[in-house]
Parts: structure tokens; C-alpha cells; sequence
């Protein structure tokens, strides 16, 4: 699948996420805008190694884990109806994804808990691969860098750890708040193979996310944007929780993602 049509499906699957969040109010979208490229490289580029069928993705970043809702019905995985049923009572799609919906595996919420739980996976199954999504102000938990620990210990390299590196938090820019960077030196000095890419490039994705790089476990630092594709929201920390509702910026956006 070449770059041209990969991106008309990310921006299909950005206008389902802003339609159903906007419908229901409830979550993160922003949060969600900026890690679609990544799930669409890993669910629709077969030059990628990840295999949905076999393959374990775990949203340590839980709070973005509703944008994979569309890729999953066009998966066939899910009815495509229930995306106008999220967060509703008759509804299978819960604010975080959760074990009870096909094609996913975990239930997160407190951030720093889903790289740990994929870490026993790898462990106890070294011929499972098992890919995991953190975010970047996930990485002020202890947790997270407990985790890495154990992984580079065990020397996990069926895990692929990718950081959606938008740089922003729930309270703003994360290198105001709490620098961590340099990223990539942190999680090579942790004896992890670190490298930065652009999270919007399918060309830097597909170059990574494949079976090249397995002596170690790898860790992709991707910078992203932050409400990806909706020109009001990218890169303004304030919609971390802010979901638009008034008519005008749900026009707006719906129309700047077809």
C-alpha cells in the first residue's frame, strides 16, 4: 500500500474518532489525533511486521486507544454501528479499549501500567510479538522506567516500544513542565535501541517498524502533532481534555478531516 492511499485512510479513520468524540463528549481526543499514523502504518502497510491477528498491541497510553475503534471495524473486527454507540449503554466500546472488545487486549487507565503488563507477555512468551504505545508525559511515572529495566534485563526483543512523542500533557508543553529529553539517550543508556522518527511519516515507519532491528528491544521515539488534522486543535494542550461542542469547530473539523 503506498503513502498516498495510507493517508487518505488516517484521515478517514481522524474524521470517524472526531465524529464519535464529538457525538459523545467523552475522552481525549487530541490524545487520540495524534497517534493515527502510527496505527495505520502497524494495521494497513504490509511492509510493517505487525500481524492484528497475531500480533499484541497494548495501549500503555490508554486515553488514546479509542482511535483504533475505526481500523478495528474496517478490520471487520467490529460492527462498524457501534462507533455511533461509544460510551453508550448498548454500546461494546468503552472510553479505553479493554479485553472485552475484539482485536484488544488490555484495560488501562493510570498511565505507567500497560508497559509493565506487556512486559510479562514478552517474557512469558518469547515467540509472541507484543507492541506497545506510550505516550511522552506517560514517561514521568516511575513505572514506566521499572519496566524498561526488566525489559532490557531479559533482553525482550520481541517488543517494540513506540513513544507518541506530541509534546504536550495534560498541563502544557512537557519540556516546561519536566524535560525528558534527550529520550533516545535515556532508553539507550537503559541498553534499549532508541531511534527518533517523524510519526507522521509512513516512509519512517515502515522503515522502522519491521523485523530488522530484533537483537535488542527497540524503542521509536515518534514526534507527532498533538490534535493532528484539525488546524484549531493541533498543538494547543488545552484540548488534552477539551472535546469541541459547539457547532461551528465540529463543521469545522469534520470538514478539514474529509
Amino acid at each position: 500500500m503506498n503513502n498516498q492511499e495510507l493517508e487518505t485512510i488516517a484521515k478517514s479513520v481522524r474524521r470517524r474518532i472526531f465524529d464519535f468524540k464529538t457525538k459523545s463528549g467523552v475522552g481525549h481526543l487530541a490524545s487520540c489525533l495524534s497517534v493515527v499514523d502510527i496505527l495505520v502504518s502497524l494495521y494497513y502497510d504490509e511492509e510493517t511486521c505487525f500481524d492484528y491477528k497475531k500480533d499484541i498491541l497494548i495501549f500503555s497510553k490508554s486515553h488514546g486507544s479509542p482511535a483504533v475503534y475505526p481500523i478495528l471495524a474496517d478490520k471487520g473486527l467490529i460492527d462498524p454501528a457501534e462507533l455511533d454507540k461509544y460510551c453508550q449503554p448498548d454500546g461494546i466500546l468503552r472510553m479505553h479499549t479493554d479485553k472485552t472488545i475484539p482485536g484488544c487486549h488490555f484495560l488501562g487507565g493510570s498511565l505507567g501500567n500497560g508497559i509493565g503488563y506487556a512486559a510479562g507477555l514478552a517474557y512469558e512468551n518469547p515467540d509472541q510479538k507484543v507492541f506497545v504505545i506510550l505516550g511522552d508525559g506517560e514517561l514521568y511515572e516511575g513505572s514506566v522506567w521499572e519496566s524498561l529495566m526488566f525489559i532490557a534485563h531479559h533482553n525482550l526483543n520481541n517488543m517494540k516500544l513506540i513513544v507518541d512523542r506530541n509534546h504536550l500533557s495534560i498541563l502544557g508543553d512537557t519540556e516546561e513542565l519536566l524535560k525528558i529529553e534527550s529520550l533516545c539517550d535515556k532508553f539507550k543508556s537503559f541498553g534499549i535501541d532508541s531511534f527518533r522518527i517523524d510519526g507522521h511519516s509512513f516512509d519512517d515507519l515502515r522503515f522502522f517498524l519491521n523485523d530488522v532491528y530484533n537483537d535488542k528491544p527497540l524503542c521509536i521515539v515518534a514526534d507527532t502533532i498533538k490534535g493532528k488534522g484539525v488546524s484549531y486543535m493541533e498543538g494547543k494542550w488545552i484540548y488534552h481534555t477539551i472535546i469541541p461542542n459547539k457547532p461551528e469547530l465540529i463543521k469545522q473539523g469534520l470538514e478539514e478531516l474529509s
